[in-house]
């Protein structure tokens, strides 16, 4: 007998059969069979094959239906219809096949992720590669666990709109800043707006990937960048007064490191961060991130890179009282995490915050 009508009859003498016993036999008996055929099963056999296949595989118990689908998970040619009725089934019979299939397509996969049954979500955020059409249809049902096992995925790709949306929530949703910061998918402008609302530890990681991106890759984040309006916060109330300040001191080439000193002694923030953005280039709201409570790196990095003097840096310090464990006693100290942040790093990342600048100059024009 061929290997041919072997399967087949086999095939016949499962579909019926109505032992249960003799079913979970055959069934395995014909399992075997398919995986020590040298070819597919294709056309009717193989058409026939899946449909009895799926259909008795429906009736058996878990234990049998998770060893058919740890047995299909991995094949290129398991049977379409079977592996798309395993991947639907509880999660115990699932994972397998979620993690693993190479049968299952972007569109079979988004259908899963539709059905927002989240352990299967988390099962598909796993697999080796994910598409831009599948993160994008996770990250918009996933909860934060399974978000954060989809942002752990190197193998995942994702599209910018998808990326920022991610991003965006990952200021209130913490779990997801170390991953995201660690993923070679965030664009150098999004992980440097992750700047000011992580925690130290995680805004040391974004310099020194700062350090390692290529030029060429920063000049490309630099281009689409001026495209994409960050969201803006509120302006104060005096902003307008600040800008005619701003106006007036330029006229008379006032607006000088000095001026930020006489600035923050009388406590006059809005203009103080009104000259600092004239200063650094950065805009406005940048401006006023940098200064924001327990930043003294982030201001180490503006005032070095835009050739703020280091005793003048630690003395807004202190006068803008931004880092609060520092006083007038303190300035040796803060002079030396100036001089911590190499010149070299200070500018590329100055670069970084400079392209919210650039996407608003564009939006005006």
């Amino acid at each position: 007998m061929t290997q041919t009508s072997n399967p087949l009859s086999r095939l016949m003498v499962l579909a019926q059969e109505k032992s249960s016993t003799r079913r979970r036999e055959l069934l395995r008996e014909v399992t075997d069979l398919f995986f020590e055929a040298d070819q597919p099963q294709e056309g009717p056999l193989g058409s026939h094959f899946d449909d009895v296949l799926s259909s008795i595989t429906t009736e058996m118990d878990i234990e049998i239906r998770k060893e058919i689908a740890n047995r299909f998970a991995k094949t290129e040619r398991a049977p379409a219809g079977l592996v798309q009725q395993l991947a639907e089934d509880d999660i115990a019979v699932a994972e397998p096949v979620l993690l693993h299939s190479p049968v299952l397509s972007d569109l079979d996969l988004t259908k899963i992720v539709g059905d927002q049954r989240q352990a299967h979500m988390r099962a598909i955020s796993a697999r080796p590669t994910v598409s831009k059409q599948v993160t994008g249809a996770i990250v918009a049902q996933g909860n934060t666990e399974t978000l954060v096992t989809l942002t752990q995925n190197q193998g995942a790709e994702f599209s910018r709109n998808t990326m920022e949306v991610l991003v965006n929530k990952s200021e209130t949703v913490t779990e997801l800043q170390s991953p995201l910061i660690s993923h070679k998918a965030v664009p150098p402008d999004m992980l440097n707006d992750m700047y000011f609302f992580v925690e130290e530890r995680l805004r040391e990681r974004i310099i020194k990937r700062n350090d390692n991106t290529p030029p060429e890759e920063l000049e490309r984040a630099m281009k689409i960048a001026r495209t994409r309006i960050c969201g803006a916060t509120p302006l104060p109330a005096d902003y307008k007064e600040a800008q005619r300040y701003l106006e007036a001191q330029k006229l008379r080439k006032r607006v000088t490191p000095i001026l930020l000193a006489e600035l923050a002694r009388n406590g006059e923030e809005t203009k103080f961060f009104m000259v600092f953005s004239e200063l650094t280039g950065l805009d406005f709201e940048t401006a006023q991130r940098v200064w924001e409570p327990d930043k003294t790196e982030a201001v180490a990095i503006a005032c070095k890179a835009s050739d703020i003097p280091k005793e003048l840096f630690a003395t807004l310090v202190v006068l803008m009282g931004t880092d609060k464990s520092k006083d007038l006693s303190a300035i040796k100290v803060l002079g030396e995490v100036y001089e911590s942040v190499p010149k070299s790093t200070a500018e590329r990342t100055l670069r970084f915050w400079k392209m919210r600048q650039h996407a608003q100059a564009t939006e005006a024009a």
